[in-house]
């Protein structure tokens, strides 16, 4: 139906949903729309669904002046007949073990009517959190873990969040900044749609006001690394075993080359070195160490072994 929202052709098991968006605005190191494309072919995760037509038809435009078609719906022909019909591509997909990844394009218009799909399309899986992934860049040493921002929808969610190496944002508490698509989201879910548990993962990707030999600004366009240390944490809040081994080794990769860079700048000018100094001076980030969680039957067993140690006694 054209009023429908959100339209599903299956809907499996869920429990966490992992969301990322093309053509928006954080969308720094590809974090946004890199990540879930990286998921769902590594997966091999199913379309399931996607936002409705009327989502489509209110929410976007068909062109902006000066663009050529990056704002038109997508098309397709085939020896010079129609073989698609014109669509936008807001998509779930199952990647087993209880994880939907979405990928879609951010909204220009009716984001009331957006996030209503979207939230929609949560409650009818029985997804229980939400992340939006995203990023910005900005100056952080290549070799280093990435700095993750977090805003969450819900009071009680901080307690759980806090131990995953986060950095809890107060973006536009000192003056006027309009949100991010996945900051959006997270804001209506906390004023309009309080029972959804929702919150924002953002990544500083590396890139320096500095410019290569070939005038190229320095900086890693795709972050593997952002990617990695994003899903280093929702492997451990969400009980998932995604390996991250081939995301680690082409993060390795990406650093290692920006940073010969770096040093080779830095070795050819002095205002150069000045700034790369700058940067790694004043980075900060929390890191993040998964813990280790015990059965408790076997915490007890150590716990009877320890105090029956020789001269355990002698300690109490």
């Amino acid at each position: 139906m054209a009023d429908e929202l959100v339209i599903f052709e299956q809907k499996p098991a869920a429990n966490y949903l992992i969301a990322g968006w093309r053509r928006q605005w954080s969308n720094g190191g590809r974090i946004s729309s890199g990540l879930p494309r990286y998921l769902i072919e590594k997966l091999s995760a199913k379309k399931i669904g996607e936002l409705g037509p009327q989502v489509s038809t209110m929410c976007y435009p068909f062109q902006v002046a000066g663009t050529h078609d990056a704002f038109r719906p997508v098309a397709a022909f085939q020896e010079g007949l129609p073989s698609e019909s014109m669509h936008r591509e807001n998509y779930f997909f199952d990647g087993g073990n209880g994880l939907i990844i979405f990928l879609g394009e951010e909204p220009w218009y009716r984001l009331d009517l957006y996030v209503q799909g979207f939230i929609e399309a949560i409650k009818e899986l029985g997804i229980k959190q939400t992340v939006a992934v995203e990023g910005v860049n900005g100056p952080a040493p290549p070799d280093l873990e990435r700095r993750i921002t977090c805003a969450y929808s819900k009071a009680t969610m901080k307690e759980d969040l806090e131990r995953f190496g986060l950095q809890f944002s107060s973006y536009g508490s000192d003056g006027r900044r309009g949100p991010t698509i996945g900051m959006a989201l997270v804001s209506m879910a906390h004023f309009e749609y309080p029972d959804i548990e929702m919150f924002r993962l953002g990544a500083m990707a590396p890139l320096y006001p500095l410019l290569s030999s070939n005038n190229q600004q320095l900086g890693i366009t795709r972050d593997h690394r952002s990617f990695y240390d994003i899903m280093r944490r929702l492997n451990a809040m969400f009980d998932l075993t995604i390996d991250l081994n081939e995301l680690k080794s082409l993060a390795d990769v990406e650093s290692r080359e920006l940073q010969t860079n770096l040093e080779k700048l830095s070795d050819s000018s002095r205002e150069a070195r000045q700034v790369i100094e700058q940067v790694r001076a004043e980075y900060s980030y929390t890191p993040f160490e998964q813990r280790v969680e015990l059965d408790p039957a076997l915490d007890q067993t150590l716990e009877d072994i320890l105090r029956n140690l020789p001269g355990s006694s002698d300690r109490d």
